[in-house]
C-alpha cells in the first residue's frame, strides 16, 4: 500500500478545500514522496525537514489533544498532523536507505512519541497510519543494528515450581500506620480484587496478609553488600525455610533515576546474593525493558535490561523470570507484540509483568488524560484474557494509579472512597477458571 502513497496527496486535495495551508503541506509531502521514489535520499530528508519546521509544533499540539485515531469524517481537521507524520516516516525511510541507522531510529521514535495519530485516508475507505509503519521499521532496525537475542535459557526449576497459584496479582504499598499507602489502607483494597499473589516493593512480611494470597518479597534496590545480606537473612531467609516465600523479585526500575537508579554492573554485583536464596528469581523490572523508546517507557531511554541480561548470561548467573513494566496507550496489538518480543529477546524465560496500566505521561490535569476510562476498560477486556491464555506469561499485576493522578486516573481500580471502579470490578472478575472475566462490566 505504501508504494502508491505519492498519489494520496492528490486524493486529499480533491477531498478537502484547497486552502493555502493544506495545499502547501500537500506539496511538500508530495515532493518528499517523489524524492524518495527517485532514491534522492537527501532531497526527501530536506523536504521532510521543511514540513517539520513549518508545521511540526502545531501538529504536535494537535496530536496531544487526540486520544486515538480520528474517524474519517474528521480527517480534514488534522491535515497538518497527517502531513507531518507522513513526512517523518519518509525522512526515517530515507535515512535508513542512506545508511544512517541512528538518524532513522531517532526520526521513527519522534514520530511515535509526538505524532503517533497521523493518518492518511483514501475515499475508498482504507486507512494508512505512518506510526504503524514506523513501529515495524524501528523494531527491524533495532534488531539489525544491535542483534541481540539470548539463547533459550536453561531451566533451574520445574514448571510447577515456577508456576504462581494464579496469574493475576496486585501491587500495593504496605507502609507503616499513619503513612499514605499504609497496610491498613491497602489490605482492604487488595482483598477486593481477589488476587492470587501480591507484592509491595519490599521484602517485609505484611501482618494480616490473606492466607490465600502469596506475598512475593522484592529487593527494591541495594547500596551495600553487607546491607543486602543482613536484610535478606533477617526478613527473607526464615520465610523461605518455612515454605512461606516461594520466589523473589529483583530490583525495581534500576534504569530510572527516581527509582532504584543502579547501574547494571552494580545489579550484577549483588545478584549472586539473590541466587543464594535458592528460589526462582525475577530479573530487575526496568522502566524500559526492551530498549526501544516508545510511549510505554516513561521517557526512560537506554539499554540497561539488555546489558544486564547479556552479562548475566555470560557469567552463568541464574535468572528465572523476565520482569516487565509497561505504561503505554490502549492499543491492544502494540501491547501484545511488545510482550512477545520481550519474551523472545531474553531467552524465552517466563515473563512477569509486575507493573502495567495505560498512562498518559503528558497529562497535567485529569481532563487532559487521553486514555478515557472506557478505552482502558476495553483494553483490559482484551488483554487480560489473552495474558491468562499465554503459557509463557507467568503472571501480571495491574498498577492502580490513584483516582486523582492525572497521568493514570482512568486506569485506577479504586475510586476516591476505595470502592472498585468499572476497571476494578472487571479486574476482580478475572480468575483462572474464568479467564474472560465478566465481560458485561460497564
Amino acid at each position: 500500500m505504501r508504494k502508491i502513497c505519492p498519489l494520496l496527496s492528490l486524493l486529499l486535495l480533491s477531498i478537502f478545500p484547497a486552502t493555502g495551508f493544506a495545499v502547501e503541506a500537500y506539496q511538500v509531502t508530495a515532493k518528499a514522496w517523489n524524492a524518495l521514489g527517485r532514491k534522492d535520499w537527501n532531497g526527501a530528508i530536506s523536504h521532510a525537514n521543511h514540513a517539520i519546521k513549518v508545521w511540526g509544533a502545531q501538529a504536535r499540539q494537535t496530536n496531544s489533544k487526540l486520544g486515538g485515531f480520528a474517524p474519517a469524517k474528521d480527517a480534514r481537521k488534522y491535515t497538518n498532523l497527517n502531513e507531518v507524520g507522513t513526512c517523518l516516516l519518509l525522512k526515517g525511510d530515507a535515512l535508513r536507505q542512506k545508511g544512517d541507522a541512528k538518524g532513522a531510529i531517532a526520526t521513527y521514535e519522534l514520530l511515535l512519541r509526538d505524532y503517533q495519530y497521523a493518518q492518511v485516508w483514501d475515499p475508498k475507505g482504507w486507512f494508512w497510519k505512518p506510526a504503524e509503519s514506523a513501529r515495524k521499521s524501528l523494531a527491524k532496525l533495532k534488531e539489525a543494528t544491535a542483534p541481540f537475542k539470548l539463547k533459550v535459557a536453561k531451566k533451574h526449576f520445574t514448571d510447577e515450581q515456577l508456576r504462581f497459584p494464579g496469574k493475576k496479582g496486585i501491587c500495593l504499598t504496605m507502609r507503616q500506620p499513619g503513612k499514605t499507602g499504609s497496610a491498613e489502607e491497602n489490605l482492604p483494597r487488595l482483598k477486593k480484587v481477589n488476587p492470587y499473589w501480591s507484592y509491595s516493593w519490599g521484602w517485609d512480611q505484611v501482618p494480616n496478609q490473606p492466607a490465600n494470597v502469596e506475598f512475593v518479597p522484592m529487593a527494591w534496590g541495594a547500596w551495600s553488600v553487607d546491607g543486602l545480606s543482613k536484610g535478606l537473612r533477617k526478613s527473607v531467609v526464615p520465610h523461605i525455610r518455612s515454605g512461606k516465600v516461594k520466589r523473589f523479585f529483583g530490583f525495581n526500575e534500576p534504569d530510572k533515576k527516581e527509582q532504584a537508579n543502579m547501574s547494571y554492573q552494580a545489579a550484577l554485583k549483588y545478584w549472586p546474593q539473590l541466587e543464594a536464596l535458592k528460589v526462582p528469581l525475577c530479573s530487575p523490572a526496568c522502566a524500559n525493558p526492551e530498549g526501544i523508546n516508545d510511549n510505554s517507557v516513561q521517557g526512560v531511554r537506554g539499554t540497561w535490561m539488555k546489558d544486564f541480561m547479556l552479562e548475566a548470561d555470560r557469567r552463568g548467573y541464574r535468572v528465572d523470570y523476565t520482569g516487565v513494566h509497561w505504561y503505554g496507550g490502549t492499543h491492544v496489538q502494540h501491547f501484545k507484540d511488545k510482550m512477545r518480543r520481550i519474551y523472545e529477546k531474553y531467552g524465552k524465560r517466563p515473563i512477569l509483568i509486575t507493573e502495567f496500566a495505560p498512562a498518559d505521561w503528558e497529562a497535567r490535569r485529569l481532563s487532559q488524560n487521553r486514555h478515557k476510562t472506557e478505552y482502558v476498560l476495553a483494553f483490559m477486556k482484551e488483554v487480560l484474557p489473552w495474558l491468562e491464555r499465554q503459557d509463557w506469561v507467568a503472571g501480571y499485576a495491574w498498577f492502580s494509579f490513584e483516582h486523582n493522578q492525572a497521568v493514570g486516573h482512568t486506569s485506577s481500580l479504586y475510586d476516591a472512597k476505595g470502592n472498585l471502579t468499572a476497571c476494578g470490578r472487571y479486574y476482580q472478575s478475572i480468575t483462572t477458571e474464568n479467564p474472560d472475566g465478566d465481560q458485561s462490566v460497564k
